[in-house]
Order: structure tokens, then C-alpha cells, then sequence
């Protein structure tokens, strides 16, 4: 998809800153015996390694994400931005089946009942057997129908209090699966976050860095994000040779932002006063997506996609802006977004022999994004005076179609290959202030294999053609107010591709022991930066590049030190990236934008994007003899550099992040938590650094130097949680 929901618009990245939070009743027909069925929930697949409901009882898990979040060795990933439905996978399967939705893999998670969960398995992304295809390692987790059928309903409800706040937010989620026949369950889930927050920035300026101070600047925010996610999940087996499902998610969200902000002099004499509000209306997403599988005889198999989506964002600024000694100016900002995306699918999969499993297939896709902006100044008692920009209003369309196949070879009970390519055409066509229509076309061949080196180890390669998505935001101009910066749209964006190689290899020490090393290298073209477009920052392509690097993960208990129904479980990551700067034509690391870094639940996962390191250590402790845990988990990253055309923006955190809870089931039926997030408070630093001229003059005009205190990893929150299910 095209990333076509709400963009790269300025005042909602800094509203997301501030927060951080046939007839269906037909009976089954009995099955012939040569009706191929799926794989029976009791049967692990062959070559995975298998973990029970049992496993997880110590963790007291209340939904199948508070157990796949502790299985070893293993991290959830949500799927990347590829172009197409079927390279966006994640490293999730549910019964064998990738979800036919783009919905975050942690999110279809939380509504599934732990109680229905047979067991997680971890598997090769090279087994045979599964429908996802480019990961190293995929979990699998099995479920029950007659546990989802049995009509459990789980639920959450917490508050929260945030730093810098005197206002609480609140959160609910709750699911319930209904049985509609012996062969339909329809599952259903709500939540209702409401996120209240504060933001204090405070920016000093200077003639550059570690010059006398020239002035400072004060800022508050105070964002307040309302919304609600309602889902429904239909399936349905109305033979034993067919299987529907069916999905649907509607989230509509309520946003405001108000923002203070004060600029005074070196000697303290006030320069401007600014007061502005952000209103977000009309802001929604929502998505259907369905599949339909047959089986046939003779290990053939035939699964029809579709996914439809659709987003709306409108954003209205204003702001009051006084200059002393007496100018007094008005500036808004009117913006509308709307964007969706239409996917067709079909795979055609035959298990020739059991050294061999074909696929083939095909899938068309249909996205856009159409932006409209309008930004005016008033001055006091004067005339509304329309500013003009260029590209901003703008529809960008792709139409894109893709053949793919693939074998899967077992070539021995130790060795598995899969090969596979994917030939895609595509046609972007942009309309509004530009127009301009290209054609792509994209040859992306791949191999991966496992080799089990033993019982307990084993080395995992893959060598892939990959194609990046394109950013539709991109393509139109956003400005920012506040910080009087503005991106011009670039409607000349091609996607970055590259050859990415990876080795991984895997030890397993014990049921709840394993350490993962893995090295990668890749050689990028068209490396997605800022370039200069008339005098303008965009986003665009700057050349040839690479990215090398090393990442650990893995999970030991700590009974031999001292520390007994103990765990801690770790993942780093290490890399460098290298490209030639288009303004200065010196070799330096890839521009990083901003990057969330937590998952949806708001606990810090590994998320390093092109940053040099980054690393989460995650500890827990269960004490049985009162029913209770409690836990630690600890994020850092590197800092982050934006190069543009004449200016330097350097982010820095100098603190890590640390977590802390408190969990107990005690008090049954449900269990308690209790928790402190960011406890350490860190801020996150920015040095925005003007040059004359580009930067590539070397001369410095200005420097601000700012301590961001609230944002997503400077708000210390205090909460309590309540969850459980019946």
C-alpha cells in the first residue's frame, strides 16, 4: 500500500509526539476420505518447535499476544511498506493462514482469548507448509475452534496519568467470539483509547554551536487524541474442502493539538508570541479484506485475496502570531487527505512430491492519495492574502500488477531451499499543480534456505531483490508552521531498491534458552533522502549506497544467578549505512526521519530503521508464592541525523528508556497491573544547524539547540490496568 493514510503532515507527527498511547447456519457436510481438511490443531508441523498453552501459564497470559510476546528467541514484526499485499507480510500465521488484512500483527492478537491457543509453534520461513514467505522465522499460532467457539470474551480497561498532565487518559479493549453455526465463529473486538498528554520544548539560539546564547525559545503542547477501533472477523468452512474469511475494521479518531510558544532575546526583551490549535476532523480508517481457499485433491490449492481500504484526514491550523514591537499576523493552514487501496489476489499452490511444493500467482493493485492544501496570512485589520506553494494540491494513482512463482525444495531431511521471482509493472500517474506519468517495471528474484546444523541449531540464508514503497505523502508539499519549515511535494520519486543478503544462525539451549546472531549486507539504489528542488527540501533519491550490519537476539532464565522464575530477554542491533551527499559530495551515513519506536500496546520493541544500534532488554520475574511478577524493560538507540539542503539536523536521547510493572492475580478472576513507564524522563535533543548558502559553504549562520521533554520517549506515565476474560 501506498501509505496513503494521513501522511507526512507536520501537525500530526507533533500531535503523535506529544501522547505517548450461502447461508452461514448450513451444517458441515461430512467428510469424504480423500477430502484434503486443514492440518488438525493437534498436529505440530513437522520441523517446528513447538511450545504449549502450558508453557505460557507463568506469564498469565489474558490474549495470544501476552503469549507470543514471550515465546524465545522470537520477536514480532508487523510486516515492512513493500509494494503488493503479499510482500508486506509480517512473521505472523494464525492456524497455518497469513491474515488477509494489513491490520498490525499485535493487534490481531489481543482478540484472540489466551484459552483458546492450542499451542505456538516457531517455524523456518522456508517450511513448506506455510503462506509467508521472506521472513527467517515465523510464529504460528494455533487455535482451538472449539475454544473459539465457546464464547469467551476477554477485556482491558486501564488509566493513566502523564508527565507534565493533570488530566488522566483512559483505555478499553474487549473481545468476544460468537459461535453463528457449527461451522461459522464470528469474532468480534472494540477498543476506545483516550490519549491526553503535554508537551514542554525549550530551544536555545545561538550564532552556531557552542556560540553565546542569541536568544531562547519556549514551547508548549497540549495534544488530546480520542478514537475507537471497532473489528469483526467471520470464519466460515461451509465444506470441508473450502474455508472464508472474512474481515472488517473501522477506526475513526477525534484529534486537537494547542500549542503556546514564546521567543524572547538574548537580553530577555520578547521577540514573538505565538498561540495555535490544530483541529483534526473527519479522521478515519477503515479496511475489508476476505479470502476464500479450496482444496483439492492431490496437495493442489487454490486462495482468492481481496483487501480494500480507505482513509480520510482533515486538518485545519491556526495561528496567532504576534512580532514586537506591533505586528500582529493570522496564518492557517487548511488540508485534506483522502487515500485508499484495492488488492486482488490469487495463488495457486501444489505439493508435487514431498521434495517439492509449487506456487504460483498473480495480484493487482490499485492505490491513491489526493491532497489538497491552502494556507493564507492575515494581518491585523488587513486582507486575507492566499500563499502560494508549489504542489499543493495534488492525486497520485498507481495501478500495478504482479506475476510471481516459487519452489520450495527439500532437497534432505536437513535441507530446504526456497527460489522464487516476482515480475511487476506498474504505471504512477500524479495530477493537480503537476502532472507527470511513468511506467516501472521490476524483476525481483529470491533464494532462501534452512540447514539444520542439529537437533538444537540451525543456519538460515537468504538473497532477495527488494522494492520499497513509495510514500504518496511524498508527493505533495507539507509545511510546518512552528518550525517554519516547509517539504515540497517531488512528484519525480522512484522506490529505493536493493539486493539484501542475510545469514542467521540459531542455538537453542533449553525450552526456554535460545540466542540468535545473524549478519546482513545490502547494496541500495536510489536511496530514499532529502534532494534539493528549487531551492526546497523534498524527498528524493540520492544514488547508490549500502547498508552493513549485525543484530542479536535471545532469551535466558537467570536461576544460576541467584534469581530464580526469572528471565531476561535481549535483541540488539548494529549497522552502518554509507552514501555519497548530494550537496557536498562527502560519503556519510542516510538521512533518518523520525521512526516510532514502541508497538501498539505502547511497550518499547526494536526499531532501529537506519540507525547505527539500538537494543531492548527485557526483564521479569514471577513470584508464585504470591501470585504475582514484576518486570523491567530498558530501549536506547542511537542518535538520528536529517541532511538538508542548508541545514543539519542532529537528534540525540542521552538517556535510555526504562520501563517498570508490577503484576498480579491475586485478586482473581482478573489480573492486575500496575506500571511506570519512562521512568528516567529522558528528553530527546535536537541541533537544527543553519548554513549560508547549503552546507556545503561550511559556514554557519545559526544554530538552536532544543530539549524536548513530553514527546514519545520523554513522557514519564504512571497507569493501572485491568484485564481478564469470561
Amino acid at each position: 500500500m501506498g501509505r496513503i493514510g494521513a501522511g507526512r503532515s507536520a501537525w500530526l507527527r507533533a500531535a503523535s509526539l506529544a501522547v505517548l498511547g450461502g447461508s452461514l447456519a448450513a451444517p458441515a457436510l461430512a467428510q469424504a476420505p480423500s477430502s484434503p481438511a486443514p492440518p488438525a490443531p493437534d498436529a505440530a508441523a513437522p520441523g517446528a518447535t513447538s511450545f504449549p498453552a502450558a508453557f505460557f501459564a507463568p506469564y498469565n497470559p489474558v490474549t495470544a499476544a501476552d503469549m507470543v510476546a514471550r515465546v524465545p528467541g522470537f520477536e514480532l514484526r508487523d510486516g515492512d511498506e513493500r509494494r503488493g499485499f503479499g510482500a508486506t507480510a509480517g512473521n505472523l500465521l494464525i492456524n497455518g493462514e497469513r491474515p488477509s488484512s494489513k491490520t498490525l500483527a499485535a493487534e490481531l492478537l489481543k482478540r484472540i482469548p489466551a484459552g483458546s491457543v492450542v499451542r505456538i509453534e516457531l517455524l523456518s520461513g522456508s517450511d513448506a507448509a506455510v503462506d509467508v514467505r521472506g521472513q527467517a522465522q515465523i510464529v504460528n499460532v494455533v487455535v482451538s475452534e472449539a475454544g473459539r467457539r465457546g464464547g469467551s470474551t476477554t477485556y482491558t480497561v486501564g488509566v493513566r496519568h502523564i508527565q507534565y498532565s493533570n488530566r488522566v487518559g483512559w483505555v478499553g479493549q474487549a473481545s468476544r467470539s460468537i459461535a453463528l453455526a457449527p461451522n461459522a465463529v464470528l469474532a468480534l473486538d472494540v477498543q476506545l483509547p483516550t490519549l491526553l498528554g503535554r508537551g514542554d520544548v525549550r530551544e536555545r539560539l545561538t550564532t552556531g554551536p557552542g556560540a553565546a546564547p542569541a536568544g531562547a525559545r519556549r514551547q508548549l503542547q497540549k495534544p488530546q487524541n480520542i478514537g475507537i477501533t471497532g473489528a469483526a472477523n467471520l470464519r466460515w468452512q461451509p465444506t470441508p474442502r473450502d474455508s472464508v474469511n472474512l474481515s472488517f475494521q473501522a477506526a475513526p479518531t477525534w484529534n486537537t493539538l494547542d500549542i503556546i510558544q514564546a521567543e524572547v532575546s538574548a537580553q530577555d526583551a520578547p521577540r514573538q508570541f505565538l498561540l495555535g490549535r490544530s483541529d483534526f476532523d473527519r479522521n478515519f480508517t477503515a479496511e475489508f479484506g476476505g479470502d476464500w481457499e479450496r482444496r483439492f485433491d492431490g496437495g493442489l490449492s487454490l486462495k482468492l485475496i481481496t483487501l480494500v481500504s480507505a482513509t480520510s484526514v482533515d486538518q485545519h491550523d491556526r495561528f496567532e502570531i504576534q512580532t514586537f514591537p506591533n505586528a500582529f499576523l493570522t496564518r492557517t493552514q487548511d488540508r485534506s487527505t483522502r487515500g485508499g487501496e484495492r488488492i486482488v489476489r490469487g495463488q495457486l499452490k501444489w505439493t508435487a512430491s514431498k521434495a517439492h511444493t509449487l506456487e504460483v500467482g498473480a495480484e493487482g493493485a490499485f492505490n491513491y492519495r489526493d491532497t489538497t492544501l491552502d494556507i493564507a496570512n492575515q494581518p491585523r485589520g488587513g486582507p486575507v492574502v492566499p500563499v502560494p506553494l508549489a504542489v499543493s494540491d495534488a492525486r497520485v494513482e498507481e495501478t500495478r500488477g504482479e506475476v510471481f512463482a516459487s519452489d520450495i525444495w527439500t532437497l534432505s531431511p536437513r535441507l530446504t531451499l526456497e527460489s522464487g521471482v516476482n515480475l511487476e509493472l506498474s504505471r504512477i500517474a500524479q495530477t493537480g499543480d503537476q502532472r507527470k506519468q511513468r511506467s516501472f517495471r521490476f524483476v525481483k528474484p529470491r533464494v532462501s534456505g534452512t540447514y539444520a546444523l542439529g537437533p538444537d541449531a540451525s543456519l538460515r540464508f537468504s538473497l532477495l531483490r527488494d522494492v520499497a514503497q513509495l510514500d504518496f505523502a511524498e508527493f505533495s508539499s507539507a509545511v510546518d508552521f512552528v518550525n517554519t519549515s516547509t517539504i515540497q511535494g517531488n512528484p519525480g520519486l522512484v522506490p529505493e531498491k536493493a539486493w539484501k543478503a542475510r545469514v542467521e544462525w540459531e542455538r537453542r539451549f533449553g525450552a526456554r534458552t535460545a540466542l540468535t546472531v545473524a549478519a546482513f549486507a545490502d547494496r541500495v539504489q536510489d536511496v530514499h533522502d532529502l534532494v534539493d528542488i528549487g531551492g526546497f527540501d523534498a524527498y528524493g533519491n540520492i544514488g547508490d549506497g549500502s547498508r552493513i550490519g549485525v543484530e542479536v537476539r535471545g532469551a535466558m532464565p537467570l536461576a544460576a544467578f541467584g534469581l530464580p522464575n526469572a528471565e531476561l530477554r535481549f535483541n540488539g542491533l548494529y549497522q552502518r549505512t554509507r552514501v555519497t551527499d548530494p550537496v557536498t559530495g562527502e560519503r556519510r551515513e542516510f538521512s533518518v526521519p523520525l521512526e516510532r519506536q514502541g508497538s501498539a500496546s505502547g511497550a518499547p520493541v526494536l526499531n532501529a530503521g537506519n540507525k547505527r544500534w539500538a537494543y531492548v532488554l527485557n526483564f521479569r520475574q514471577n513470584l508464585p508464592e504470591l501470585s504475582s511478577s514484576w518486570g523491567a524493560a530498558l530501549v536506547q538507540w542511537s542518535g538520528r541525523k536529517e541532511y538538508r539542503r542548508a541545514e543539519l539536523y542532529a537528534y540525540e536521547r542521552p538517556q535510555p528508556r526504562l520501563d517498570l510493572f508490577v503484576e498480579t492475580t491475586a485478586l482473581k478472576p482478573v489480573t492486575v497491573r500496575v506500571f511506570a513507564n519512562n521512568v528516567l524522563g529522558p528528553s530527546e535533543d535536537r541541533t537544527r544547524t543553519f548554513f549560508q548558502g547549503s552546507r556545503a559553504s561550511g559556514v554557519v549562520q545559526r544554530a538552536e539547540v532544543r530539549v524536548f521533554r513530553g514527546g514519545p520517549e520523554g513522557t514519564r506515565s504512571l497507569g493501572l490496568q485491568v484485564s481478564g476474560r469470561f
